[in-house]
């Protein structure tokens, strides 16, 4: 375990020592830009530590997960990932960014709702209807 931590040494102090600014690297691969979640740090920097400090396979700890950009950053390097978080909000983002999802039955659920859109906006009156039908009052007043 010690020659382990120290070969991981060099690593972790070129990490540290490099460059850090992410400010002109694109973020909104993946599930990134799913939630503009407070203190989102950009996916490049949990994936700097993983790609140096990390095998495919070796599982990733994120001790407070927030949205889950370390955990879809591990999944993306082929490392099973663990995320914590006691924040209710970080959880259900968590949650949906990292569940893996049917290509296909996501490409026949977004069919059907071009297929509703389609239908409801035929008329202004068959738009207007659909949305009495399925929004209450006060959502029919925000729209």
């Amino acid at each position: 375990m010690a020659a382990m931590q120290a070969d991981l040494r060099p690593r972790l102090r070129a990490i540290i020592d490099g460059d850090l600014c992410f400010h002109d690297a694109d973020s909104g691969y993946a599930t990134h830009n799913f939630h503009a979640f407070p203190a989102k740090f950009p996916p490049q920097l949990p994936r700097a530590f993983i790609d140096a400090l990390t095998r495919p396979g070796d599982r990733v700890l994120d001790p407070m997960a927030g949205s889950g950009t370390t955990l879809v950053e591990a999944y993306l390097a082929g490392c099973p990932a663990v995320g914590v978080d006691i924040d209710p909000l970080a959880l259900l983002l968590c949650r949906v960014k990292t569940q893996p999802r049917d290509l296909e039955s996501l490409r026949a659920t977004g069919e059907r709702i071009v297929q509703a859109a389609r239908r409801a906006l035929r008329t202004p009156a068959a738009l207007a209807e659909a949305i009495r039908a399925r929004y209450d009052e006060q959502s029919r007043a925000f729209f």
